[in-house]
């Protein structure tokens, strides 16, 4: 492989390639080989591999072609498959944390914000949050992040600063928005907020919520996951109650209930498709055109005790179920579903319309056992 040559990119701390830098070393290491050995192979010197790790020389530096070669060179040395297919992830993560930082929100065009640009799934925005949360994607389960010896980060980290001059830039960004013009980047940035633990941005998500519900625009999907995105982020912060009252004058409004299903089914990556530019777009998709079974496995996978979206799991667990009872003819999911059902049991935290929704799953699971 000939030395890999790397354009100029603007802004190039290490915000701008920690994401996509930090899952290279987690490869390379899963492939077993040091930055030594790794370097030779890729026909680079030590400290270049070390600043694509570090997230000081960004990937998004690199060649097309380079960067598909570091992709073979990981996959010919056994580095798993599935977990490099979230480089490409990774790097768009990196640009909108860069992009978001190096950007004056008072300059900027609002539709060349990379959060604009496309309807966000879950391994996207997991990776986008994973250096505030330290929680990486469900597909990097099996990377070891704590390989090595001594004292070392567990996650991409971004300085302090640089963290707070993403939220403060978020928020700059969210708050000039105009409903409809720049619905998917508001929407998209208020669920980033909610990773933000500062009082300022709870208070404007408070504030969010109140501007979304009162908006002749929400009555339509697109307002309407406004308003789900506002109350999940509150949520996230740690305010339940918005949440809360969604859910309870969501379960009388069909419509309202079939879009919150659909994006779920899009957020997990169900619809079989890639990403969609906007709201409306991806809640057009029929609930009959997909299977079910990884919204299943992934509301099922996070209902546990206290969690603060527990409600918000349950109520769509239970829709789920009523708009796909085929998925409790397999024994598996069956025992998994009853599995969750038991471990929820005891949730006094749990509002009442979500122990209904919960007491409707079991006599689901019950009836399908017969």
């Amino acid at each position: 492989m000939s030395t890999p040559r790397e354009t100029p990119t603007p802004s190039q701390g290490a915000a701008r390639g920690a994401v996509s830098g930090f899952l290279l070393k987690l490869l390379r290491e899963a492939a077993h080989l040091t930055q030594t050995e790794f370097a030779e192979l890729a026909g680079v010197d030590t400290t270049t591999i070390y600043g694509w790790e570090s997230g000081r020389r960004p990937l998004a530096g690199l060649r097309a072609g380079d960067l598909t070669r570091v992709r073979m060179l990981l996959t010919r040395h056994g580095a798993p498959p599935h977990a490099i297919a979230l480089l490409g992830d990774a790097l768009e993560a990196d640009l909108i944390i860069g992009d978001t930082i190096a950007t004056d929100p008072a300059t900027a065009a609002p539709n060349h914000h990379p959060l604009a640009i496309s309807v966000h799934q879950r391994t996207l925005a997991n990776l986008i949050t994973w250096p505030v949360t330290g929680r990486p994607p469900a597909q990097m389960a099996d990377l070891d992040t704590r390989r090595g010896r001594g004292p070392r980060a567990t996650h991409p980290v971004v300085s302090a600063t640089d963290r707070q001059q993403f939220f403060d830039n978020l928020l700059l960004t969210a708050d000039a928005c105009r409903w409809p013009d720049d619905a998917l980047l508001r929407r998209q940035a208020t669920f980033l907020l909610g990773f933000d633990d500062r009082t300022q941005t709870s208070d404007w998500l408070a504030g969010e919520l109140t501007r979304a519900t009162g908006s002749p625009s929400s009555t339509g999907p697109p307002g309407w996951l406004w308003v789900r995105s506002s109350a999940i982020a509150l949520a996230a912060a740690g305010d339940c109650g918005p949440l809360r009252a969604w859910l309870s004058q969501l379960r009388d409004d069909h419509a309202q209930e079939r879009t919150n299903l659909t994006y779920y089914a899009y957020w997990v990556g169900e619809l079989g498709t890639g990403p969609v530019t906007t709201d409306a777009a991806m809640v057009r998709a029929d609930p009959g055109t997909w299977s079910g079974e990884r919204l299943l496995r992934h509301l099922l996978d996070r209902l546990h005790p206290s969690t603060r979206q527990a409600d918000l799991y349950a109520h769509t667990l239970a829709d789920l179920i009523a708009s796909h009872p085929h998925l409790l003819a397999n024994p598996a999911l069956r025992a998994a579903t009853r599995t969750a059902l038991d471990r929820m049991s005891g949730d006094s935290e749990l509002m009442p319309q979500a122990r209904h929704d919960l007491a409707n799953v079991a006599y689901a699971v019950r009836m399908s056992s017969r």
